[in-house]
C-alpha cells in the first residue's frame, strides 16, 4: 500500500492504488469480500470513496481471518534468512568472518519453499484435470469446460474473454451488458465450438431485457438460440439449461418444459447458482413461496455476494406477506451500492400495496428508467409526477394513460402500463380488455399480473381470472394482496 496522508480515498483509482491492485480487482473485492466502499448520492465517475481507517480495519480483519500456509510460513522464514544472508555477504566484503550456518540454513529453507510450490502446483493441476475429465457436473466444469479443439494459446484467449463477459454481466448495467455481449461474441468468433460463451451470451440477452431496453421478443429469441447452441456443443452445461428454462417459462409460458430444464440444470450441477436463482423466481411467480424461498436461500448460500439474488428473495418475501422485511432488504441493497434496476422496480411494486406510497412509486420508477437509459419512460414519469403533485392520484394515472396511448395508438396492441392505469382509474372493463389482448399476444409482461397490486381490485372478476388462467399461473393470490 502507499502512504497518502489522507483520511479518505476518492474514486476507484485512488482505492486501487492504495491496495496496490487494479481497479477491476478493487471492484470485485467490494462485491466478493466486502471492501468497505461508500457512495456519494448521484452519478459520476468519482462518486465512490473509502475512509482509510475503515479500509485498514478491513485489511486487518482479513489478515486475522487467514492463517499462514506452509508456503507462506516458509517464505517468511526464507525472507528473514535472506536478510541474514545479506549481512553475511556484507561482512565478507568488509573482510569480516562469515557465519556459514546462516548460508546453509538459507539454502535449505529455499529448497523447502521450492518443494512446497511444486507440490501445490501439482495438486492444483490434478484437481483441475480431475474436475474437467471426471466430474463434468462440477461447478468448475460448467464455468471453464474446454470443448474446443483450438490451440492452447488461443483457447486461453477465449477463456479470458468468457470470464470477462461473466464479470461484466454480473454488474447488470446497460453498458456492462453490452460489453459482455461483445466479449462473448468475440470469444465465439475465436472458437465457434466453445460452448460456455454461447451460454454467457444467452444469459446476457435475458438480463438485457430487464436491466437495459432490448425488446423482450428479441431478447428471448436470441437467448434461446444461444442456449440451444451451447447445449448442442455440450449437453452438460447447467447454465445453458437454466437459460432455456427461463425462456420456456417467462416467454413461452410452458411451465412443464421450464421445470424440466431447471431440474436438469440442478441435476447436472446442484451448485449452479443461476439455476437455483431462476428456478426460485419461477416458483415465486407461481405463488409457491416456500419452495421459491428454498431455492433462493440455496442460491444465496452459493453466492452470498450476489445482490441480484437478494433482490429476488426480497420480492418473494414481500409477496409472501413480509413487506417491511422486503423493503428493508432492498433499501440496504441500494444504499450499499447495488444501483441496478431490479431493487428499484421491486420497491416501486411494493409501494403500490395498500396503503400506497405514490411519491415513492414515482421516485423508484424514475430511477429504474434512468438506470435502463429509457428516455420514453422518463418522459412519461415526468408528466405523471407533475400531474400527481398538482392534482393528485387520479390525474397521475390519467397522464400515464394519455401518454401511453399517444405512443401506442393501436387499440389492438395495448401495453401493460395502459391496463395498469385503467385499473387504477376504476375502468375495469377496459383494463380486462387490454389484459385479454396482451394474454392472447403472449406478451411477456403479462406473466406477473397475478401479483400486481394495481390489479388486486380485479381478482374476483371471472374475466380477470380467465386471463390469469391463460398465462398458466395459479389463481392463488399473494398474501399482501389478499389482505386488502
Amino acid at each position: 500500500m502507499i502512504a497518502t496522508g489522507k483520511d479518505r480515498l476518492q474514486g476507484w483509482k485512488e482505492i486501487a492504488d492504495y491496495l496496490n491492485r487494479d481497479e477491476r480487482t478493487a471492484k470485485r473485492w467490494e462485491k466478493q469480500r466486502g471492501l468497505p466502499v461508500r457512495r456519494i448520492p448521484g452519478e459520476g465517475r468519482a462518486n465512490v470513496y473509502v475512509i482509510v481507517s475503515e479500509l485498514e480495519d478491513w485489511l486487518t480483519a482479513g489478515e486475522r481471518a487467514s492463517s499462514p500456509s506452509v508456503v507462506e510460513t516458509s517464505f517468511k522464514d526464507s525472507t528473514d534468512s535472506g536478510t541474514e544472508l545479506t549481512e553475511v555477504i556484507l561482512k565478507r566484503d568488509a573482510g569480516e568472518s562469515a557465519d556459514l550456518s546462516v548460508m546453509q540454513r538459507w539454502f535449505w529453507q529455499m529448497l523447502v519453499v521450492c518443494g512446497a510450490c511444486i507440490c501445490v502446483a501439482a495438486v492444483g493441476i490434478y484437481a483441475y484435470r480431475t474436475s474437467h475429465v471426471l466430474t463434468k457436473s462440477g461447478p468448475l466444469f460448467s464455468k471453464l469446460s474446454l470443448v474446443s479443439t483450438s490451440s492452447s494459446s488461443s483457447r486461453t484467449d477465449v477463456e479470458e474473454l468468457y470470464l470477462e463477459g461473466v464479470y461484466l454481466y454480473e454488474e447488470r448495467t446497460p453498458a456492462s451488458l453490452e460489453h459482455a455481449r461483445q466479449s462473448f461474441e468475440e470469444a465465439i468468433g475465436k472458437d465457434p465450438k466453445y460452448a460456455p460463451a454461447y451460454t454467457g451470451l444467452a444469459i446476457t440477452y435475458l438480463l438485457s431485457r430487464e436491466y437495459a431496453t432490448i425488446p423482450s421478443d428479441e431478447a428471448y429469441a436470441r437467448a434461446r438460440e444461444a442456449a440451444e447452441q451451447a447445449i448442442a456443443l455440450d449437453p452438460n452445461l447447467a447454465e445453458a439449461h437454466a437459460a432455456l428454462g427461463f425462456v420456456d417459462f417467462f416467454s413461452l409460458w410452458d411451465e412443464a418444459a421450464a421445470t424440466k430444464e431447471f431440474e436438469t440444470a440442478i441435476r447436472l450441477n446442484p451448485q449452479c447458482t443461476i439455476a437455483q436463482h431462476w428456478y426460485g423466481s419461477m416458483l415465486m411467480h407461481e405463488a409457491r413461496y416456500p419452495e421459491a424461498l428454498e431455492h433462493l436461500n440455496l442460491a444465496q448460500r452459493l453466492d452470498p455476494a450476489s445482490p441480484a439474488i437478494l433482490a429476488t428473495k426480497a420480492l418473494a418475501l414481500g409477496l409472501d406477506g413480509h413487506r417491511n422485511e422486503a423493503i428493508d432488504t432492498l433499501q440496504a441493497l441500494t444504499s450499499k451500492g447495488f444501483d441496478a434496476a431490479s431493487p428499484h422496480r421491486i420497491l416501486a411494486l411494493l409501494s403500490l400495496v395498500e396503503p400506497r406510497d405514490l411519491a415513492r412509486y414515482l421516485d423508484e420508477m424514475r430511477r429504474v428508467a434512468e438506470l435502463r437509459k429509457d428516455q420514453e419512460a422518463l418522459t412519461t414519469l415526468a408528466l405523471a409526477t407533475e400531474a400527481y403533485h398538482s392534482s393528485g392520484e387520479q390525474a397521475m394515472w390519467a397522464a400515464i394513460l394519455e401518454r401511453e396511448k399517444k405512443f401506442h395508438p393501436s387499440p389492438e396492441h395495448p401495453t401493460r402500463s395502459m391496463a395498469e392505469a385503467e385499473a387504477a382509474l376504476g375502468h375495469d372493463d377496459e383494463a380486462i380488455r387490454e389484459l385479454t389482448l396482451l394474454a392472447e399476444q403472449r406478451d411477456p409482461d403479462t406473466i406477473g399480473l397475478a401479483f400486481n397490486p394495481l390489479f388486486a381490485g380485479l381478482r374476483n372478476n371471472p374475466k380477470f381470472q380467465e386471463v390469469v388462467t391463460a398465462t398458466g399461473l395459479p389463481r392463488k393470490q399473494s398474501p399482501i394482496l389478499a389482505a386488502r
